[in-house]
């Protein structure tokens, strides 16, 4: 058997399902020596369990990218690489039975894992890549649609009709969606006339303004969220007061 000392110089590639490494010979037999290993990578259930861990702790995949601790692989994906078998069924150009090398391979993996715990996932079958398109597609699954559901929005389309919402539409919903103070692309449209005022007999009732936004579609609507803010934040800010 050569020997072959853990701490020299070794390179080292991950891949599902292979370990592969170059190990440089003593100092008689100049010259790397290419060792291959084959380990047994994750069944689909076990694959499941993982991604499924990471879903429900975005944390932890937060720690396993930056290379911090992972003891939950222990129980979910335990390292492959431990073991004489293993080292025993490797793969080695120096062509000699039993040699040193591929222990030494393993050595300098189990190393590189404890620093990059990602890189035992990939050698189990579940890379970078995958591992990633698993966690984050199942999170887009999850979440909620943006707008409501596809009725909720289909109504919405039928009801704005093929123009789009008209003004006062579109202020009731920034209303009643708490965007009123971003400014949309109907906004310009709005024109409130304040004089000459209509004459009295024409006006509503006390603090109907529906009469300044005559012919606009959902005016009452929008004034009506306006006013109820209003009046909510008004009485938050009542109650806040300290009477001296």
């Amino acid at each position: 058997m050569e020997p072959i000392g853990a701490s020299e110089p070794m390179e080292l590639v991950f891949e599902p399902g292979l370990l592969k490494g170059k190990v440089k010979r003593a100092e008689e037999s100049p010259g790397d020596c290419e060792v291959s290993l084959h380990v047994k990578m994750l069944d689909a259930a076990a694959r499941e369990a993982v991604l499924a861990y990471l879903q429900e702790d975005p944390q932890a995949l937060y720690r396993l990218l930056a290379g911090k601790g992972a003891p939950w692989l222990d129980e979910l994906a335990p390292s492959p690489l431990p073991g004489a078998a293993l080292a025993a069924a490797a793969d080695c150009t120096c062509g000699q039975s039993a040699c040193g090398h591929a222990a030494a391979l393993l050595a300098a993996a189990a190393s590189h894992i404890a620093a990059e715990p990602l890189q035992q996932l990939t050698l189990l079958g579940l890379p970078r890549e995958a591992l990633l398109a698993g966690v984050f597609a199942a999170w887009a699954k999850a979440a909620p649609p943006a707008g409501g559901s596809a009725a909720d929005t289909a109504t919405r389309a039928k009801e704005k009709g093929p123009s789009g919402p008209s003004p006062g539409e579109w202020v009731a919903e920034a209303a009643a969606e708490g965007r009123l103070h971003r400014p949309g692309p109907q906004l310009g449209e709005l024109a409130v006339q304040l004089s000459p005022p209509p004459p009295a007999d024409q006006l509503g009732p006390v603090g109907d303004w529906t009469s300044l936004l005559p012919g606009v579609r959902g005016a009452s609507k929008a004034l009506g969220l306006i006013a109820r803010g209003a009046a909510k934040q008004a009485e938050q800010k009542r109650r806040s007061l300290r009477l001296p």
